[in-house]
């Protein structure tokens, strides 16, 4: 009953962990990788940005989930038939792995710089007078 108890208690240890990676980081702000459970994960974000900017000097530019790369996971099955023959089977699925990621700015970093509108070009410049 002890050992029952002791288990369950380490896997949901476990489960409720979470962790935040430094994928990359400027004088401006970074990038932070969360693994895990969100909620914990996160709360290593929050220390790290506080750690590089001072505390309550970071603002969270953006957060989502990123492809990091692809996971494949391949299958083949024997069987041996009544008759005496073998039968193979084989197969293989492909999945974009991801990671749930955090970008920051520090408090006193310069602002991002906008994209410039993209609009319809202006009309030619008109030729001058006397000019074909």
């Amino acid at each position: 009953m002890t050992r029952t108890f002791v288990l369950g208690a380490l896997l949901a240890m476990v489960a409720a962990c979470g962790s935040a990676r430094v994928v990359n980081r400027s004088q401006y702000g970074g990038t932070i990788a969360l693994n895990g459970d969100r909620g914990k994960a996160m709360e290593g974000a929050h220390r790290e940005m506080a750690a590089h900017c001072g505390p309550n000097n970071y603002t969270i530019v953006q957060e989502g989930e990123v492809v990091v790369g692809q996971d494949t996971a391949a299958r083949a099955d024997t069987a041996a038939n009544d008759d005496g023959s073998v039968t193979q089977t084989a197969g293989s699925s492909t999945r974009d792995a991801t990671e749930w990621r955090v970008t920051y700015q520090c408090g006193g970093a310069p602002a991002q710089p906008q994209p410039a509108p993209a609009g319809p070009p202006g009309p030619p410049p008109a030729p001058p007078p006397g000019q074909y």
